[in-house]
């Protein structure tokens, strides 16, 4: 999901509240204030006054999958690329193992730092020991697939968003910043209000009920009562499509259609990429069926290009899910006829010529110029021979 519309790519669907979602859509500025004095990294302390930190494995026992860790480096004034880490900070830096079956579970506010991004985990987050592992190889995959940079030198980096709305108004990671890499921050929804995750350039937001602690899970009684809302292998789909959401808003703007489209098409190929050396990733591809949603109107070579126009517009945010699935073929479509390359020059065409779309805000001319830029750079039947394609494979038909 974009942070600047509601929509659940779960399974299982999720409410938003409107006073959520009024002030995540208020998330996307860049927290930029004047950095207190510090260092780049904080230096490494042991949790629980031991050189390693105990964790639990599935069978019950305890293994080390955490370390403590010291990599200060310089810290530079003003240069938002640059790693920034408050002196002041309270909150503990640790390490996986990358061992499956090795779990950490957070008990205080504490971060890891990835060669791609940061981790921040909010309290009763249980983590797998590969999880960082999997997300650094999902980055990169990303980057492999979509031939785009995840950290463009083009971006206007920041400090650390301000997410409090998630803390109850407390900012734990205020003047923080991760330089380059991606912010990733793991929530937990306490009051099962029904978070749900999501990303922009500066972050992605990650409410995934496997990385609720067993602990949080048990008291929370809309969640006990219903164990079916929490699947018994990683949502690594949900992290691959918030991913690519801030990696491809890093580097452009997309319509509605292209975004979730995109992220959509871009959370299949990814796994499937690398299922076969990842294996919580695989135990994910194992284990789930795709999934796509209906559409309103069948895609055909006649009405193709027109309803990429209309971008569902007309759709509430309780009718979202259209846009996703169109896009998903849109770019199954273009990488089977025209070459993998076909991201990153849509992505090159749109920089090149200065497209902006509003995501979640309809703009009629603005699409027109997006199925101009499509049509330029993959032919002026490209729409024509997608609908047929899509008649012809059965695909948004139902």
């Amino acid at each position: 999901m974009n942070r600047r519309l509601f929509a659940s790519n779960r399974k299982t669907p999720l409410l938003f509240t409107a006073a959520v979602l009024a002030c995540c859509m208020l998330l996307c500025a860049c927290n930029k204030g004047t950095p207190k004095s510090g260092r780049n990294t904080s230096d490494g302390e042991k949790l629980e006054g031991s050189d390693t930190a105990a964790v639990t494995t599935t069978s019950g026992t305890t293994s080390a999958a955490t370390t403590a860790t010291d990599d200060t480096q310089p810290y530079v004034d003003r240069d938002y690329t640059q790693i920034y880490i408050p002196d002041s900070t309270p909150y503990k830096k640790i390490t996986l193992d990358g061992v499956k079956d090795h779990h950490f579970i957070a008990d205080d506010f504490c971060y890891i730092e990835t060669e791609r991004s940061f981790l921040f985990l909010d309290k009763d987050i249980e983590l797998p020991g590969d999880f960082a592992d999997n997300v650094d190889a999902i980055i990169n995959e990303l980057e492999n697939q979509l031939g785009i940079s995840a950290c463009p030198d083009s971006f206007d980096y920041c400090g650390v968003t301000d997410n409090s709305i998630y803390y109850g108004g407390f900012n734990p990671w205020e003047g923080w910043c991760t330089g380059k890499k991606i912010p990733i921050f793991l929530m937990v929804d306490r009051e099962s209000k029904g978070l749900i995750s999501c990303a922009t350039a500066s972050d992605a937001v990650l409410v995934i009920y496997e990385c609720f602690s067993d602990e949080l899970w048990n008291s929370v009684p809309e969640y006990r009562d219903n164990p079916w809302r929490r699947f018994d292998y990683m949502d690594y789909d949900s992290i691959a499509h918030e991913l690519t959401h801030t990696i491809t808003e890093r580097n452009c703007d997309l319509t509605d259609i292209l975004t979730e489209g995109i992220a959509q098409y871009m959370a299949g190929t990814v796994i499937d990429a690398l299922a076969d050396d990842y294996p919580s990733i695989g135990e994910y591809k194992e284990k789930t069926e795709p999934y796509d949603f209906s559409v309103p109107e069948a895609v055909n070579a006649d009405n193709a290009e027109r309803i990429f126009i209309e971008d569902y517009n007309t759709l509430t945010a309780m009718e979202r899910g259209p846009e996703y699935v169109y896009g998903k073929y849109l770019y199954n479509f273009l990488s089977e006829e025209y070459g993998a390359d076909y991201f990153s020059r849509l992505n090159t065409y749109i920089t090149a010529n200065g497209l902006h779309y509003d995501y979640g805000y309809y703009d009629g001319d603005a699409t027109v110029k997006y199925a101009e830029a499509i049509k330029s750079i993959f032919g002026d039947d490209v729409f024509t021979k997608f609908g047929s394609w899509c008649v012809a494979n059965n695909h948004l038909q139902e």
